[in-house]
């Protein structure tokens, strides 16, 4: 075995160039293979970071074969708690956010409220101090929070006597109790976490939780689920006792909502990758299968004086595994930084629950691989070489490659696979770059040309009336309209367009019709957003609290809901209870989620709307100051970043954004995957069009003697230009052919990715197949070109 390696080391440093190419093809392949297996394994594969993560579930809803997270208020929660038979521990908690007061500055930061057995359902202990206690987390219980290791290391500076200072969260006095580990990840970013109780009574503050449990020792997941049968139906009969009958709920692993929508796009990403990976196996087959036959002579040589067939086909797979080794090892350095990149260009939606990078997973992945398509790759040439007819080989001189019909029909079907492969991943990216044109050019149902938006929280007891509230909007509003290039300001609450925003109970004569989004507004948002008045009036300085209560509703809600027109029509804003309100006014919609169908919406403007419902929503969606401005909108950031901190220095400032980067946001998934497929269809074309290329001059150095003789007998340089051309075009359409009907397989996972264009669009197929042969024309053109110069003279002596 040494020995062959050995031999395999000089054969193949005495062919550099050969080496060179070989190794550079399948680290391309093999190094982008490796940075998605990363991403895949970190977002798919590997264990979340909790001891015994696979007992850990959540509860999900089941209708009509869909499922959702099943979001359960407090009191189902502590039903759930009192009947539960497969549960070591069960917890809740929901997303929220906080604002820190330290002297007149205040900072927002991530948290989450959860209920006292959080942290020991998901088997984790602080790093400092201690976990929550029951009594803190009951109503009237002390205000307590814990920190994540890197708010206590950018806040406190890693300060060990942080434990038992107090801080104010939402302008409350509260008591660091802990510090998590800083190996501790919850499903989405979080700084500080407090208890659940104190707000489980509050308007909307014990609804929308969601549940975490621990399996008990013993009982399968299956089990689980079969017992939870029994108690979800008490649970229903108790709390939903109108839901339909194909209602259900089902258990599901953690995992899953991690997971959640981006499963098949980095399946699909991890599939099209694993394509540029067998097509540059290809072109190493093809390497291989030209390498050998220019080695007709010496191996014929090696069979005559003895040695056996197997003996040299161990060591050509020696030296074809030492190709693939290294191009792996080459792979690994570009895998590093491609992943280093993957992960910067990556959307705020496809954050992992644990850190990706190039672990002990990464290198067995990528030695495996490379030891596979050495050994597969590499079999067929050895045995294609010797196999062969030694006296055909003994025959030919020196360095004239010999080769058989069967090698010939091998390297085309090559070339055809390269080229299927190649098309596969055109039609993709082709559908995706067409996706995003059409996203890119879809009404959002506003303009949001010059507009600003910026993020701010109203918390704390300055903020606990629905007049002190109004007021604020009043002075900032007045303090903005004032200043130079403003052409008016206005603010939402509970969700901008184009970013997840709340959604509230809406009835029509006294019934739910079905989903509707929720946003508070003052007077002139409208006409900032340029959002269309269609019908009715605007909100107005005289639609306050004494006055009627009023709403506006968008145009597909008084379609849907309300028979066309709408005005005048009574509604109730927030449950049975809320008032009832006259519909004033209906305005053109806009889109929550920019690909996604519109959602009727009522509005209800901020003086009229309960100090409850502001906080609620407030701690859940930041509430946006929108401006627009008739000059540049980038020096409009600085402007109404000081107007807020003049009208109150306590109000916690988020991002400033223009309009036009938000909606740019919106699609940071969409141009995520798309730029991905884009550079993997050029780099599949790219190796198919060396592929092409060195298949047809290996054809041509085999062909010279045929071509002099041809060209001796009269034949056209350009006629033997066009022969060479129309045999690789020839291979070329095949491969297009077959790639068509492979890309419906690939774009069918891809069908959920797509916006206003089918996953057989022919304007995409027609285009990209347009695209692919003539790269294989231009691969073509230069070894045709060089047939067609042969000198017959030259060519009738090679022999």
């Amino acid at each position: 075995m040494l020995h062959d390696l050995r031999y395999a080391l000089r054969t193949l440093a005495k062919s550099p160039g050969f080496t060179a190419v070989a190794v550079l093809t399948l680290a391309l392949g093999i190094g982008p293979n490796t940075a998605i297996f990363s991403l895949v394994y970190g977002v798919l594969l590997k264990p979340l970071p909790y001891p015994e993560s696979d007992r850990l579930v959540g509860l999900a809803e089941t209708y009509q074969g869909n499922r959702s997270e099943l979001d359960v208020t407090y009191d189902e929660f502590r039903f759930l708690e009192d009947h539960n038979p497969v549960f070591q521990r069960l917890a809740v908690s929901t997303e929220v956010g906080f604002s820190v007061f330290t002297g007149d500055i205040a900072e927002r930061v991530n948290g989450l409220r959860a209920s006292k057995d959080f942290f020991a359902t998901l088997g984790v202990r602080p790093a400092l101090g201690r976990d929550l206690l029951a009594e803190e987390d009951q109503m009237g219980g002390p205000s307590v929070a814990l920190l994540s290791h890197g708010y206590w290391m950018r806040r406190f500076g890693g300060d060990p006597g942080v434990v038992g200072r107090a801080i104010a969260l939402d302008g409350r006095p509260t008591a660091i109790v802990g510090v998590m580990p800083a190996s501790f990840r919850w499903l989405s970013p979080v700084d500080v976490w407090s208890t659940m109780a104190q707000v489980a009574r509050s308007i909307g503050g014990g609804e929308n939780l969601h549940l975490v449990g621990r399996l008990k020792p013993g009982v399968s997941f299956e089990q689980a689920q079969a017992r939870m049968q029994a108690v979800m139906a008490g649970f229903r009969q108790e709390f939903k006792p109108r839901l339909p009958p194909d209602v259900g709920e089902e258990l599901f692993p953690l995992r899953q909502l991690v997971v959640g929508a981006v499963a098949t796009p980095v399946r699909v990403l991890f599939g099209a990758i694993a394509l540029v990976l067998l097509i540059a196996c290809a072109n190493l087959a093809n390497l291989l299968l030209g390498r050998a036959a220019a080695r007709g002579r010496e191996l014929a040589v090696r069979l005559a004086l003895g040695a056996s067939g197997a003996r040299l086909v161990r060591q050509m797979l020696t030296e074809s595994v030492l190709l693939a080794l290294a191009g792996g090892a080459v792979g690994l350095i570009l895998a590093d930084g491609a992943l280093r990149a993957l992960l910067s260009l990556r959307p705020d939606n496809l954050t992992p629950p644990t850190e990706i990078h190039l672990d002990h997973w990464a290198l067995l992945f990528t030695g495996v691989t490379s030891l596979c398509v050495g050994i597969v790759f590499g079999l067929v040439p050895a045995w294609q070489a010797t196999t062969a007819d030694p006296q055909v080989g003994l025959k030919e001189s020196t360095g004239r490659a010999t080769t058989g019909t069967g090698t010939g029909r091998l390297r085309g079907a090559l070339v055809v696979s390269e080229s299927a492969l190649s098309l596969v991943l055109l039609v993709g990216a082709g559908l995706l770059l067409r996706t995003v044109a059409n996203l890119t050019r879809t009404d959002a149902g506003f303009d949001p040309r010059r507009v600003v938006a910026a993020e701010i929280w109203l918390t704390g007891s300055r903020y606990d009336s629905t007049l002190t509230i109004a007021a604020f909007y009043d002075r900032l509003r007045e303090r903005l309209e004032a200043s130079p290039g403003v052409r008016s300001a206005a603010v939402i609450e509970a969700g901008i367009p184009l970013v997840r925003g709340g959604n509230l109970a809406v009835a029509v004569d006294g019934k739910y019709p079905g989903p509707t989004n929720y946003r508070t507004v003052t007077p002139r948002y409208f006409e900032t957003m340029a959002i269309p008045v269609r019908r009715g009036r605007d909100f107005s300085a005289g639609d306050v609290q004494a006055a009627e209560p009023v709403a506006i509703v968008s145009a597909s809600f008084a379609e849907r809901y309300l028979g066309g027109d709408g005005l005048g029509r009574m509604v109730t804003v927030g449950g049975r209870s809320a008032a009832l309100r006259r519909v004033v006014g209906v305005v053109g919609d806009t889109k929550q989620f920019i690909g996604a169908p519109v959602t009727p919406t009522a509005y209800v403007p901020s003086a009229q709307t309960p100090a409850g419902f502001t906080r609620i929503f407030n701690s859940w969606f930041p509430i946006h100051v929108v401006v627009r401005t008739a000059g540049d909108p980038a020096v409009l950031k600085q402007l109404l970043a000081r107007a807020i901190r003049a009208t109150d220095a306590r109000v916690p400032l988020g991002r400033v954004r223009t309009m036009e980067e938000i909606l740019s946001a919106s699609l940071a998934f969409h141009r995520f995957l798309m730029l991905l497929l884009v550079a993997f269809a050029a780099l599949a074309v790219a190796l198919a069009a060396v592929g092409i290329y060195g298949v047809m001059s290996y054809l041509v150095t085999q062909s010279t003697r045929e071509i002099g003789v041809r060209i001796a007998l009269g034949a056209q340089p350009r006629q033997v230009l066009c022969v060479v051309i129309r045999h690789g075009m020839l291979l070329a359409g095949l491969g297009a052919i077959v790639g068509v009907a492979g890309s419906l397989a690939l774009t069918r996972l891809l069908g959920s990715q797509l916006y206003g264009v089918k996953p057989t669009d022919a304007l995409t197929l027609a285009g990209v197949t347009t695209l692919l042969l003539l790269v294989a024309l231009a691969a073509c053109f230069i070894p045709a070109h060089r047939a067609s110069r042969v000198d017959p003279m030259v060519a009738l002596r090679y022999e």
